[in-house]
Order: structure tokens, then sequence, then C-alpha cells
């Protein structure tokens, strides 16, 4: 191997060190943020999460006029964690995450309550 292979392998190592993501937002809730540098394109992680809130949420956002594409994997079955990918048009994307959680909340609020109720006049 000549010395320019060998530079161009330095290149391509540090080129994928600029490309890993960087967690920019962590709490205690078990949700972090792994951002590049594009405030409409990112991937959510949410710890001790399933399919449940996963595929859930990704109803709501996937039909959010301001998403692009939105999709969620579980990463592993040994891995406690929900992957949820976002891409954005016109609003960031920790704007529209945070509005999808809002409208499923709600949606959760309505459910119970209806539940209340038909517990109420069974």
């Amino acid at each position: 191997m000549n010395s320019s292979e060998s530079e161009d392998q330095d290149v391509n190592i540090e080129e994928e060190e600029l490309s890993k993501p960087i967690i920019i937002a962590q709490n205690v809730k078990g949700m972090e943020i792994q951002e590049n540098s594009d405030p409409f394109n990112g991937t959510f992680v949410f710890f001790d999460e399933d399919h449940t809130l996963g595929n859930s949420l990704r109803y709501i956002l996937a039909n959010q006029p301001n998403v692009e594409f939105c999709g969620y994997s579980l990463p592993h079955p040994s891995e406690n964690k929900m992957n949820l990918r976002l891409q954005t048009v016109n609003e960031t994307k920790e704007k529209v995450m945070n509005d999808g959680l809002k409208c499923l909340s709600q949606i959760c609020d309505i459910i119970e309550d209806k539940f209340k109720k038909a517990l109420e006049n069974k």
C-alpha cells in the first residue's frame, strides 16, 4: 500500500466519524434525539417502548401535513428501544414530534373517558 492509499483510508475514517449521529437531548423519561445538521430530519430513540407506541405514533405523524416520511423500527429483541425516523417539511422535527405526541395523548384521553363512561353505564 502506498502513502496515497493510506491517506485515502484515513480520510474515509474521518468522514465516517463525521456522519455518526450526535445525541443532542436525553431526559429521564427515556428518550434521546440523534441529530445530524438537518433540523427537519432526525431519529428519536424511545427506551422501554415497543410496537404499541411505535405504530400509533407513526400513524399520527405520517398523517400530519408537514411530514415527508415517518417510520419506526425495533432494532433487536435484546435491545429495549424503539427508533422513530422523522423527516419534515416547513417545521422542525422537534415541533412536529411534540404536536404528534400531544395528538396521541388527546386520543388516549378520549378513549379513557369513553371506557370510564362505559363502565359507569354497565
